[in-house]
């Protein structure tokens, strides 16, 4: 077992402490989903207020080759990209840049004059003209599939300049501002509007704007040869038993810095962007009332994925209810998961902070979300 759970007794700290022996339960209950299948390792952090209480590795990186999860090993963290790129907006918004409410068109002509799709498969004029803000709240109406087809591998070897030539050219789904239909070539519109704006390739504005200032060392849109031995396998179940999932893991020759799903990171690393958004933190690189718009509920009573347990700040995912999300969050708490079974989240109202990295895909997520409900019931003021 790797733990650094940091004290004996409870972990005190304003308002809330944590209980090690309910910590220790949730690390168990983890370890018997690796026993039995469910994933093959996964990689822990909580802080609270800002503080780790415990960082932890379970299981294996790669089974086939039996490397041990570690603390820092490397991770796809796939759609928990999409809050750092709603931060890359906003620097550039902060910078006077763009305006989230500029429509889409004025940095991507070809939007101009967009039409909508009906369920009924006929075309009519949108009413309302996607903006910046539609894009990073899920509400643009821009569909969820790449433009023309393109495949990923085909995308991979595009440039985010080239492939931002072919958005557009696909009628949206619905009527921008009305509907949340989650949208990750809504995100890569995003961040080719940052890269036309800043006069820069995307990845290099934010390892600038982002990674550097927070001291983020290990993410990458690009992961270097030097670190691909500390890469976790993917795995997805195959007859019952974990395989693993046949994909370009390297992303050899990639041009493609995917604002949607494409970075490499660490527990470490995905925990110092998580704190830069909690209240009182010394990391922010932001303004606070920016970090205030993009945690707070901006899709009102719009429903997500036909529930009402959460909708939409900017980039982040906020819970909005109790009912149907089930990890014992508070309402306004927020974070993001990641197609490969990854997931952080911060509750501004414990201090609460959690990163688990696993790598699994179209494996359930109970283990995931039973950590998340124990490490929640761990606390107590």
């Amino acid at each position: 077992m790797i733990s650094t759970i940091l004290a004996a007794s409870l972990l005190t700290v304003p308002d809330y402490r944590i209980d090690p022996a309910k910590m220790r339960l949730a690390n168990d209950r983890l370890r018997s989903h690796i026993h039995v299948g469910d994933l093959a390792g996964a990689t822990t952090l909580v802080m609270l207020n800002g503080k780790v209480v415990a960082h932890d590795a379970f299981g294996w990186s790669d089974l086939e080759s039996k490397k041990l999860m570690k603390r820092d090993t490397i991770f796809q963290v796939m759609s928990m990209t999409k809050p750092v790129t709603a931060a890359a907006v906003m620097v550039c918004v902060e910078k006077g840049l763009l305006g989230l409410d500029d429509p889409v068109e004025m940095y991507l002509p070809q939007f101009k004059d967009i039409q909508i799709k009906g369920e009924d498969g006929k075309l009519r004029a949108a009413r309302t003209r996607p903006t910046v803000r539609h894009l990073l709240m899920h509400t643009s109406g821009i569909a969820s599939d790449d433009p023309g087809g393109i495949s990923d591998e085909e995308k991979a070897r595009m440039s985010l300049s080239e492939y931002s030539k072919r958005l557009g050219s696909e009628p949206l789904r619905t009527e921008p501002g009305t509907v949340i239909r989650y949208s990750g070539v809504g995100f890569s519109t995003a961040a080719a509007i940052v890269e036309i704006v800043a006069k820069e390739g995307f990845d290099q504005f934010v390892e600038r704007e982002i990674f550097k200032p927070l001291g983020m060392k290990e993410t990458y849109f690009f992961l270097p040869t030097s670190l691909r031995p500390r890469l976790a396998q993917v795995y997805m179940k195959e007859n019952g038993k974990l395989t693993p999932f046949k994909h370009d893991l390297y992303r050899e020759g990639a041009k493609f810095a995917n604002g949607a799903g494409g970075l490499y990171s660490t527990a470490m690393d995905m925990a110092k962007f998580m704190d830069s958004f909690r209240v009182g933190t010394d990391r922010a690189f932001l303004s606070p009332n920016s970090v205030k718009l993009m945690t707070s509920l901006n899709t009102g009573d719009l429903m997500s994925d036909g529930n009402s347990a959460r909708g939409y700040g900017i980039g982040w995912s906020v819970i909005r209810s109790p009912f149907a999300q089930g990890t014992l969050r508070g309402i306004g708490s927020f974070g993001h998961t990641g197609a490969f079974g990854t997931e952080y989240w911060h509750d501004q109202s414990t201090g609460l902070t959690v990163v688990y990295l696993a790598q699994t895909f179209f494996i359930s997520e109970d283990a995931r979300k039973h950590y998340s409900t124990m490490v929640n019931a761990s606390l107590k003021e």
